[in-house]
């Protein structure tokens, strides 16, 4: 899946969508969250559960093998979120 842009852009419109309770246009959508552990998301261009995994503080894509794909984008976005929340809404 595309470029850490393309999911950093993803997070945006996944968070403004959040706030606004709005229709749900974004790509990428969080199904669940586990605190430096990994993070599953739901990729509607594939259809498919996505898994970014944390190694050592870093996120890593099992579902593309990367470590650069929007995927990942999008997990460094939620993950430094939830650094400033301490929580998530999903």
């Amino acid at each position: 899946m595309s470029t850490l842009d393309f999911g950093t852009m993803e997070f945006m419109k996944w968070l403004m969508e959040e706030e606004d309770t709005g229709s749900k246009d974004c790509l990428i959508v969080v199904k669940d969250f586990f605190e430096n552990k990994y993070v599953i998301l739901f990729d509607k261009n594939i259809s498919s559960s996505v898994i970014v995994s944390y190694r050592e503080s870093m996120p890593w894509c099992i579902t593309c093998d990367t470590d650069d794909c929007g995927h990942v984008g999008f997990a460094i976005c939620l993950k430094q979120h939830y650094d400033r929340n301490d929580q998530i809404v999903f």
